[in-house]
């Protein structure tokens, strides 16, 4: 059976808890999961400064509403797809309470527990569902790889907000996201799948988010059963071939907003 370990950003993170279930469920053996702590003023200060006052909105959608956020939509939204599957799970530490996996907290995903456990676990993969940049050293222990999914296609928009950039560059049909392995740089590191993301009309760019939710993690779990069983190669990613983008301006979203709308025009 194939070892995996999962890293989280949140206890409460439903797309951890989606990927962690289903990757049970399809007989991957999950040998421990290891969450970021929520309380920690290191790790605030660090989202703020990458996030702005943008990060409240985030904890209020993520950590108080979870799924009750989640109003009927004509597309699946993650609610949807915890209803669908039956996932009754409401956080990560039920995963040892209910089937015996480990489950660490850390103050980061690089913290000397996390490296221990690595050591200890030998994983054949771990899969990151979020929780901050990975150092060489937890890099190096896990396994065949650290794999994510990016919410953009690599390697033309790496980065940050890379919804948003292809259509302020109107590079419509570059929508969508990758699962890739983590390296050193950033969303630099060997490709594996591309999902492209269809877009309906009167979509604006927070619908398109909330739609990518569920894709993003039925993408992960059945590249990560796909790429357990040899089914799939990894791609090398040549990082002249695309760019990394950081957070845009109100204004410029914007404009990618208007972009988008005339598109259905």
């Amino acid at each position: 059976m194939n070892r995996v370990v999962i890293f989280s950003p949140s206890r409460y993170s439903l797309y951890s808890i989606c990927v962690t279930e289903l990757l049970r469920r399809n007989g991957v053996e999950i040998a421990g999961i290891f969450v970021r702590k929520l309380i920690n003023p290191n790790r605030l200060v660090s989202e703020f400064g990458r996030d702005g006052t943008r990060l409240l909105k985030k904890i209020w959608s993520k950590l108080i509403l979870r799924q009750h956020g989640y109003a009927p939509k004509n597309y699946e939204t993650m609610a949807d797809l915890l209803y669908r599957e039956q996932i009754k799970i409401k956080k990560l530490d039920e995963f040892e309470t209910h089937y015996q996996i480990p489950v660490t907290f850390c103050s980061d995903l690089n913290a000397p527990v996390v490296v221990k456990g690595l050591q200890n676990v030998h994983p054949e993969l771990v899969v990151f569902t979020g929780g901050g940049l990975i150092r060489e050293t937890v890099l190096s222990l896990a396994g065949a790889g650290i794999l994510n999914c990016h919410l953009g296609v690599l390697p033309f928009y790496r980065g940050m907000d890379v919804v948003e950039w292809p259509m302020l560059e109107g590079h419509f049909d570059r929508i969508g996201m990758t699962v890739h392995f983590m390296d050193r740089g950033l969303d630099t590191g060997d490709i594996l799948r591309i999902q492209s993301l269809e877009i309906g009309a009167g979509e604006g760019i927070s619908q398109i988010r909330e739609k990518a939710e569920p894709v993003m993690c039925r993408t992960m779990v059945t590249t990560c059963l796909d790429y357990l069983a040899g089914n799939i190669s990894r791609r090398l990613q040549a990082e002249a071939d695309g760019k990394q983008y950081f957070i845009m301006h109100p204004r410029l979203i914007s404009i990618a907003e208007k972009k988008l709308k005339s598109k259905f025009k």
